[in-house]
């Protein structure tokens, strides 16, 4: 695509001189520069694409997207802001996927994986062509399918917008995709317009980035000023204040009081999953859904309101939600013996919250044993949340394993110090900084009526330290060492 015809729909001024270059790619990475692309310079906490343009021209790159103010340089464009225009010239040539798409958009500390999983099981259920992007991928269509994966929420525009070109021309015309409050601050969405956004919570996590709960929710925030309708959990002080303030129509949802969608005589059943009448402005519709805990009701009910409001018959949502699996990593039942009477489950929580909403879930599934919690903290991330998860794990858990989760090019032993500082006055913790003899060390000592909760990592299968990532696969590891020391030993 010529270069005046991106900038046109981007509503960016081309230079005369620069209109007619056929732009065949867009990147701001400057090594992955290929011949005819443009190079956009992105400014970050580390790094500034401005002095990577010479690198970028000699790469390949026929034109590069500057920031004023920043120089003269060869063969630019310049605009206000690169990364609104990142994501609005990618869009642009991709043939603006954007525009023949309806994307429904999730937002949240915790649960928007889980809230995601169960809308497209609700198309699925339909037989309605729609696709997922979020953190367990949309590999399908993503044109890094192939790569390792990047570990983002919310890819990067370089590659989201190919994505959804992708998924337009094969057809499918719905997008569920979570948004991250990184992708929302940094405009990586700023091409988009949802038909509709979901706010689950809003809880600490994330503030090496944002350093303000302030910033975090102000962040979240963005998504409901580019969609047409919000479903917001009012239940959540965040959720609450949003709905006083977001520029959109509103729907609000609750578990403590009434609103426009309301889970009524909630019925629990532990590892079975839930019963509940949802309360709608015209309508009481039964659900039961499978996935268990109180966050899940909420996580149920939005994903229900959300296909309500699309006006999906309430008996499709009836049949999605008794047919829903769970979601792969979120309190993931992982089989060992059944005959042994205890249970293991791998799970995502990384956030103080998340961690503590797990242990109280797992407390429905105690038959008079154990809750034993093996959980670590992420290296090069929020330091302070540290020791919040090191007290609630002691305060919420029977036994606790810290060990090593994803510590980058931190020391693991100073982030297992940081989490220490909160177990001070409890004794029903152990350290093990290696994760997989962490692993070992609980399931050897297994009994019958125990619950073993493995946090931090759920669906991952990788372990990234200082060396770089590695393959870890925990339900292989949990497996491995059930035969070692339960079936082996008999």
């Amino acid at each position: 695509m010529k270069l005046l015809d991106i900038c046109r729909l981007s509503d960016i001024k081309c230079p005369k001189e620069l209109e007619e270059l056929e732009i065949k790619g867009i990147t701001s990475n400057s090594k992955k520069v290929k011949e005819g692309d443009l190079f956009v310079c992105l400014r970050g906490t580390k790094q500034d694409g401005h002095y990577y343009i010479e690198e970028a021209l000699s790469n390949g790159a026929l034109a590069v997207v500057t920031e004023k103010g920043r120089g003269i340089f060869k063969n630019a464009v310049e605009v206000d802001n690169t990364r609104i225009s990142m994501a609005r010239m990618s869009d642009a040539l991709c043939g603006s996927p954007s525009k023949k798409l309806r994307i429904i958009g999730v937002t949240g500390t915790n649960g928007k994986t889980s809230v995601s999983v169960m809308i497209k099981n609700i198309f699925d259920t339909l037989h309605y062509p729609c696709e997922l992007i979020g953190t367990l991928n949309c590999s399908s269509f993503s044109p890094y399918s192939r790569e390792p994966q990047t570990n983002f929420t919310t890819p990067d525009p370089e590659e989201l917008y190919p994505t959804l070109q992708g998924i337009s021309a094969a057809g499918i015309d719905t997008v569920v995709m979570e948004a991250s409050s990184h992708a929302l601050k940094l405009s990586k969405l700023d091409a988009l317009w949802f038909e509709a956004g979901i706010f689950t919570n809003l809880t600490e996590d994330h503030l090496d980035f944002h350093h303000t709960m302030e910033d975090y929710f102000n962040s979240k925030k963005r998504l409901f000023e580019r969609c047409k309708i919000g479903i917001i959990n009012v239940d959540d002080p965040y959720g609450a204040r949003l709905a006083g303030s977001a520029s959109c129509a509103l729907r609000a949802c609750s578990l403590e009081s009434d609103a426009d969608y309301t889970a009524k005589e909630i019925k629990n059943f532990g590892k079975s999953g839930s019963k509940f009448i949802l309360k709608t402005p015209n309508d009481e519709i039964p659900l039961t859904c499978k996935a268990f805990g109180r966050f899940s009701i909420m996580n149920c009910l939005q994903a229900a309101a959300l296909a309500l409001e699309l006006g999906i018959n309430k008996e499709i949502i009836r049949q999605a939600f008794e047919s829903f699996d769970g979601v792969r990593g979120r309190l993931e039942r992982v089989e060992l013996g059944k005959s042994d009477g205890f249970a293991a489950y791998i799970d995502y929580a990384h956030t103080p919250d998340a961690l503590f909403k797990l242990l109280e879930a797992a407390g429905q599934l105690k038959r008079g044993g154990r809750i034993i919690l093996i959980f670590g903290c992420g290296g090069d991330r929020e330091i302070e949340k540290r020791s919040l998860m090191g007290r609630i794990a002691v305060e919420n858990a029977d036994r606790v394993i810290i060990t090593s989760d994803n510590s980058r090019s931190e020391d693991p032993r100073k982030i297992i110090n940081d989490i220490l500082k909160g177990t001070e006055g409890y004794k029903n913790f152990t350290v093990v900084p290696d994760r997989k003899d962490a692993i070992e060390q609980a399931v050897s000592q297994l009994k019958r009526g125990d619950v073993l909760l493995l946090a931090g990592k759920g669906h991952e299968n990788y372990e990234i330290n200082a060396t770089g990532k590695h393959p870890f696969d925990e339900k292989e590891l949990l497996r491995r060492a059930y035969i070692k020391y339960h079936v082996e030993r008999r």
